[in-house]
């Protein structure tokens, strides 16, 4: 009886493991795909990787979504603000904390390739994630200096 019992806990155990490490490729899912589509320029679909109110917080200041327009609206200003030469944006390291069932932390370094595949920027960014009608969209991002990861 006291294996069957120590069995089952185990595989209780196990389940919850798995259910989490589950949990986080959903979200480095959603950072990939989002990733791709903003390197692409593909600004139509935001509404599937982000919920509102969105924020994304400088150093000095914090901009404030409350509808996808207004979610293109920065987004296109921050490609603005890129080198001409600027090609995309890959992923160095991505760390996922499931802090509950519905939020969950991003803490990734990436870096920004010009078009002759160059690594011109390394930077590092805070996502908060939200799980929404059983799917993770970002809701904030935080840039922050790459010595400041952790």
């Amino acid at each position: 009886m006291k294996k069957i019992c120590l069995f089952l806990f185990l595989l209780f155990i196990n389940s919850i493991i798995l259910s989490n490490e589950i949990e986080k490729n959903k979200v480095l899912n959603v950072m990939v795909d989002h990733n791709y589509d903003l390197n692409d320029q593909q600004y139509n679909d935001l509404g599937t990787y982000f919920c509102f109110p969105f924020t994304f917080n400088r150093e000095n200041e914090t901009r404030i979504a409350e509808n996808e327009r207004e979610l293109k609206k920065i987004f296109k200003k921050i490609r603005k603000g890129l080198p001409r030469d600027h090609s995309q944006k890959d992923w160095k390291k991505m760390n996922v904390k499931i802090l509950n069932d519905k939020i969950a932390i991003v803490n990734a370094m990436y870096s920004s390739i010009n078009d002759k595949d160059e690594n011109y920027f390394t930077g590092t960014a805070m996502y908060l994630f939200r799980k929404i009608d059983n799917s993770w969209k970002i809701f904030s991002i935080t840039p922050f200096k790459p010595y400041n990861y952790f």
